[in-house]
């Protein structure tokens, strides 16, 4: 009874983060996420909103808690973790390596989630029978695709590279 309450209470302190309603967001993308790095592991759900020039991310633990915070824009990057304390970088990938212990490669990211490859970086791309794009590497990552929205879009996306591995499952995004 006691894990019950804790459980509920738990939940109740969570905060889902708002959605967006500025007229330059990209895309307003909400789903899961797994990783495995060097023998750990986080799994938890993530909320991104992609801005023209900014970037909003949360990652939260399986309860809907912040666990990190994430705003980059033309000055940087910042994490705020789940104890207040702010992080700042240049970029978000050396940020979350620093402070998370894991990459996460935002600036190709907000491409390979849409089904595309970074503008300006080689790649070599693989489609099924339907046109749908199945496999793609660039920039050291092997990313692959699993299932797809009706309109196309990826709903599962998997990230690999030597000692890490992201596994996104898009739930939905405007």
């Amino acid at each position: 009874m006691r894990i019950l309450i804790l459980l509920l209470f738990l939940a109740g302190c969570s905060v889902a983060p708002p959605r967006s309603v500025s007229p330059d967001t990209l895309f307003d993308l909400s789903g899961r996420i797994a990783v495995k790095y060097d023998g750990e592991g986080f799994t938890g759900s993530l909320r991104w909103i992609h801005r023209m020039n900014s970037d909003e991310v949360w990652l939260l633990s399986p309860l809907g808690q912040t666990i990190a915070h994430i705003l980059k824009d033309a000055g940087g990057a910042v994490l705020t973790s789940q104890d207040s304390r702010q992080y700042r970088a240049e970029d978000v990938e050396s940020l979350t390596e620093t402070i998370l212990g894991w990459r996460l490669p935002l600036q190709g990211l907000e491409h390979w989630v849409r089904g595309e490859s970074r503008p300006g970086s080689p790649s070599n791309s693989s489609f099924d029978s339907g046109k749908k794009l199945v496999q793609l590497r660039q920039d050291g990552w092997d990313i692959r695709y699993g299932r797809h929205f009706e309109n196309g879009s990826p709903k599962d996306v998997l990230l690999q590279r030597e000692g890490i591995r992201i596994k996104f499952i898009i739930d939905a995004a405007s």
